[in-house]
C-alpha cells in the first residue's frame, strides 16, 4: 500500500497560503487544501512518501519565508485522492461564462459555458487559484486560433481552454508526470481525441515547431528563463499568455517582453497575481 505524507504549513493569510500552494506546486505533490480559522490558513498538502524524502528540504526552504510548518503526517493510502475529489472540490465558476469542475459534478445547463472538466486530484491547475482563473479569463478574451502550446501544464486546464475557445490544437507539456497523467485525463474526459497531444519534459521538447498561441502559468524565474524559446515557437501575429507572478515582479517581465519585441495587449490582476497577454 502506498504510503503518502500530509504537510500541513500555517500561514498569516490566504494570499500567503496562495504563494506557498505556488511554490509547492513545483513539486510532485498531488492535492492542495485549505483551512481557514481564526489563526490564518493552513495549507494542507499530500506528496508520495518517498518523493518527499528526495525533495523535502529544497521545498520547505522554498516556502520558509511564507508559512511555518505544522505538522507532516505519515499516512497509508485510503484512496482519498477520489475521495477529495468528490466531497472536497469545489466547481469553479468563472465570471458566468467558464466553469472549471471534476467529472463527478453536474455540467453547466447553458451550452454557452465553456465546460472544462479536469482531475484536479492529481496535480496543480483545478481552477481555485488566482493565476489560473485569470489565464482562463484572457484565453476566453483573446479567443485562440490554429495552434496552442501549454507550458507547465499541470492539470491541462489552459489547453483544454484554449481548445474549447476556438484552437484548432494544443501542445501540453510539463516536467512532471503526474501532470502529464493529468492533462491526458482531461483529453478523454472533455472528448478531444488527438487534439490535445501531452509531451513529458521541457519546452525543449517542442523546439522547432511554432504556434498561435503560446501559455505559460509558472514562475517569474522559468518565464524568463525559457522566454528565448517562448518566441522563437510563437509564430508572427501570435500571443504570448504568461501568470505565476506577483505584482512586484510585473515590470521585470514586461521589460524582458519588451526587449524580446513584444507588444503588451491585455493585464489581469487578481489578489497580488498578474496575467498578462502579449503579442508578437
Amino acid at each position: 500500500m502506498k504510503r503518502y505524507i500530509e504537510l500541513c504549513v500555517g500561514c498569516a493569510d490566504a494570499e500567503m497560503a496562495d504563494i506557498v500552494v505556488a511554490f509547492l506546486s513545483d513539486y510532485p505533490f498531488e492535492t492542495f487544501d485549505t483551512v481557514e480559522s481564526a489563526a490564518g490558513v493552513a495549507v494542507k498538502a499530500y506528496i508520495l512518501a518517498d518523493v518527499w524524502s528526495e525533495c523535502r528540504a529544497e521545498a520547505l526552504a522554498a516556502i520558509e519565508d511564507y508559512g511555518s510548518v505544522f505538522s507532516e503526517i505519515d499516512i497509508e493510502d485510503r484512496n482519498w485522492n477520489e475521495r477529495w475529489e468528490r466531497e472536497s472540490f469545489e466547481r469553479v465558476d468563472i465570471d458566468g461564462v467558464i466553469l472549471i469542475r471534476s467529472e463527478f459534478h453536474e455540467p453547466p445547463t447553458s451550452s454557452d459555458v465553456v465546460d472544462i472538466v479536469v482531475a484536479p486530484s492529481m496535480s496543480f491547475g483545478s481552477g481555485h487559484h488566482h493565476t489560473t482563473r485569470m489565464m482562463c479569463r484572457l484565453i476566453h478574451s483573446l479567443r485562440p486560433a490554429g495552434e496552442v502550446l501549454d507550458v507547465g501544464c499541470g492539470t491541462g486546464v489552459l489547453s483544454v481552454a484554449a481548445l474549447k475557445c476556438g484552437a484548432v490544437r494544443a501542445t501540453a507539456v510539463d516536467i512532471d508526470p503526474w501532470s502529464v497523467e493529468s492533462a491526458r485525463r482531461a483529453a478523454e474526459l472533455n472528448n478531444l481525441g488527438e487534439r490535445l497531444e501531452v509531451v513529458l519534459g521541457t519546452v525543449e521538447q517542442v523546439e522547432g515547431r511554432t504556434y498561435d498561441m503560446v501559455v505559460a502559468n509558472i514562475n517569474r524565474n522559468i518565464i524568463l528563463n525559457d522566454l528565448d524559446r517562448y518566441v522563437a515557437a510563437l509564430r508572427y501575429g501570435g500571443s504570448l499568455l504568461v501568470s505565476g507572478f506577483l505584482e512586484d515582479d510585473a515590470p521585470i517581465v514586461e521589460r524582458a517582453m519588451a526587449e524580446h519585441g513584444l507588444k503588451f495587449v491585455e493585464r489581469k490582476e487578481e489578489n497580488g497575481w498578474i496575467a498578462e497577454a502579449f503579442v508578437k
